[in-house]
This record gives structure tokens, sequence and C-alpha cells, in this order.
């Protein structure tokens, strides 16, 4: 007997496609789902002898495949996806390539010493799920090369799972259609994105593996979905599908502590009906879409927390009625620069939300610029009011 719980799944990039590295370090993969297993293809015997009895099958093929599903994280995926693009994660950038990318996945039922090795695994297949109310979820079909099993664990070096926060619907910010956010214009209820590497076996007579000889990657194929509540502005989107004039789509993910995956899809067609409800229905149309000439790209943006604040100038003397504009600035310079500003007497001196301050009365007030991603990190400026 054995338990969902026990089942834990192991990742190692390869050198050469369907060969287990002997040394080198295993992430551990969070996952809610892996149903990666051999599937053994047979011919049945349609030999006639003296009985009417089967005579048994013979294996052809063995198809090395299934799904690895989890929630998305930031940086959980990162060398999943490397492989599903074909790409580089190139300055935190990645978009299609050609560069093929194998690894062999551990998936081990530890409760009952099984353990398994998927080997040369191609990422077929990226699919992205973003609902109107839950979980964003990443899945990766994977097909392979090789398969083996034992109950000795070979697994070695693990690299513990990242601890970044799984994300949601509530993680996805403003999504723009040419440059512009559709905001208050065309809400977006849901969304997918699926790239298909249109990956085909290659069968090898004499290859020495219960798999395929190779997995050969041919068109990149990048589609999806996206459910718009119906309005002038959908309208607008929607008609393109008669011209078959592109639309680029962007919008970022974000998870709480301020990591952020910027998806950009520069030239996109659009297909789909005209939407139809009844008198207590919501109407909502879903597009469908298809990546055209220009391959989109995921941009990874770390946080950067901020270690200081500063505010220029640190002391000002303003007469009554005047103003005076204070800068604030985070370090390190890559750190997020949004702060909020403060008066210790408004009756003194206020400050507006970009910094101008405005003389009162005559007498002092500390102007505060609070950091908006850390409220622990402030500066001060001193602000003199003379009549």
């Amino acid at each position: 007997m054995s338990s969902g719980a026990q089942v834990t799944s192991y990742l190692i990039p390869e050198v050469t496609p369907g060969v287990t590295p002997p040394t080198g370090a295993w992430d551990t993969l969070r996952l809610t789902s892996n149903t990666l297993s051999p599937t053994v293809n047979t011919q049945v015997s349609d030999e006639i002898t003296d009985s009417r009895i089967s005579q048994g099958s013979v294996v052809s093929s063995v198809d090395i495949q299934g799904d690895l599903v989890g929630e998305l994280s930031y940086g959980t995926f990162d060398k999943l996806l490397e492989a599903a693009f074909y790409g580089t994660w190139t300055g935190d950038v990645l978009t299609v390539g050609s560069t093929r990318r194998t690894f062999t996945v551990a998936k081990n039922f530890n409760d009952v010493s099984v353990y398994t090795l998927f080997k040369g695994m191609h990422a077929s297949v990226f699919a992205l799920d973003i609902p109107s109310d839950g979980k964003i979820t990443a899945t990766f079909t994977m097909a392979g090369l090789d398969y083996a099993d034992g109950d000795t664990n070979t697994v070695a070096t693990i690299t513990p799972p990242t601890t970044t926060p799984f994300m949601s619907n509530l993680n996805v910010g403003s999504i723009t259609v040419d440059g512009v956010s559709l905001e208050g214009s065309a809400c977006v209820s849901a969304l997918t994105v699926n790239l298909d590497n249109s990956l085909q076996a290659q069968r090898c007579i004499g290859s020495g593996k219960l798999g395929p000889g190779a997995q050969i990657a041919t068109e990149a194929a990048i589609t999806g979905t996206v459910t718009l509540a119906w309005s002038n502005r959908a309208w607008q989107i929607w008609k393109n599908t008669f011209s078959r004039k592109t639309i680029a789509v962007a919008f970022p993910i974000t998870d709480s502590l301020g990591n952020r995956y910027d998806l950009s899809f520069p030239a996109l067609e659009v297909d789909g009906d005209l939407p139809n409800g009844g008198k207590r229905d919501l109407i909502e149309v879903t597009l469908n879409y298809t990546v055209a000439k220009q391959a989109p790209t995921i941009t990874r943006v770390p946080f950067v927390p901020v270690s200081s604040v500063s505010v220029a100038p640190t002391t000002a003397s303003i007469a009554v009625a005047a103003t005076r504009q204070l800068t604030a600035s985070a370090l390190p310079s890559g750190a997020a620069q949004n702060v909020t500003w403060s008066s210790s007497a408004p009756s003194i001196a206020t400050v507006n939300s970009s910094g101008l301050v405005t003389a009162v009365a005559v007498g002092s007030a500390v102007i505060t610029a609070t950091s908006v991603s850390d409220p622990t990190k402030t500066a001060t400026s001193a602000i003199t009011v003379t009549a």
C-alpha cells in the first residue's frame, strides 16, 4: 500500500539525451500531479494452430510520456520553461528557439521502495491556465526515450524545492492590447496559453532503448484562449477575426513577494463566435488566438529588496504659499522606487503623492518618504516655512 503524499519527483538536466548524468544535483519538483508512465504497445499474434486459444502478444513499442502539473510559482519551473520554448534565458528573457534540452525525471514511491527513472524527457507541450477564480497552473507534457526502475533510490544529491509563493488569478496585472490597458473597457475573466512543439517520435530499430530513438521537434504552435466580458472594446478586438489583423497582448504575473513574470505576445490572430446568452446571463466572448510570425517572450523580474531610501534635498526653506519639489530614490537601483509621502505637520507644510511640498504657515515640518515595498525603509527632509 502506498500514499500519494509519499510520491516525490526530481529532475536533472542531461548532457546526452537519454543518459542520466552520474553526478550532479537533482531539483526537487513542486508538483500537484506526475502522470509519467511507460505505456506498452503490443501486437497480438495472428497464428492459427490446433487450438482456438490466443497465442499471446509481443511488445512492439513503448511510449514514455505523461504530464508534470504544478501551481505556478516564480523560479520553480524555469528549467522546464526553457526546455518547452527550446530556448535559453538570456538577460532573464526567454523566447522560442531551437535548442533541445532533455532531463531525467525520477518518480519515487518512497513508502514502498519503488524508484522509477524517465530518461530523455522532452517538454512536448506547455500549458498555462489562468482561471477566473483560482490558482494558476502550469502543465508540462513530457515525452521521453527510455525508462528504468528498481528498489534502490538512485537520486543522490538533492536541491530542496523552491519556496516562492504560488500564484492565482489575483496575481495577474493589467492586461494590455496594442499597448492600451483593458481595464474598464473589456474585463478579462480567463486566459490560457498552449505551446505545442509538435514533437514526433522517431522509431529506431536496434537503439537499445525501450522508447523511440529520438523525439524531434517540428512546428512550434502557440495557441490559447481569452475570455472577455462583451463590450464595445471586446467587439473591436473580435472584429479582427475578419481582417486577420494581429494584436499585441502583454501582461505581468507578480507573486506576493514582488517577483514577476512579464508575458508578451507581439502578434496574435484571433477567432471566435459572436456571443449570446439568456436574460439572466452575463455576455462573454471567448476568443481563440494563434501566434503568428513573431515569437512571444517571457521576462523574469526577481524582486530586489530595498536597502535604503534617500530624499533630496534633506533640508529646505520655503516661503508661505511657495512650493518645493522633493525627490526620493531607493537603493539598490534595481529595487522598487515607489514611495508614499507624509507630513508631520500638514498645517505648516503639505506634500502630495509626487513629493511636491506646499508651504502653508510659518513653522517647521518633517516630510517623510516611505518605501512601498518595505515600509521600514524611510527618509526625511526638514522643511522650514518662512513669512
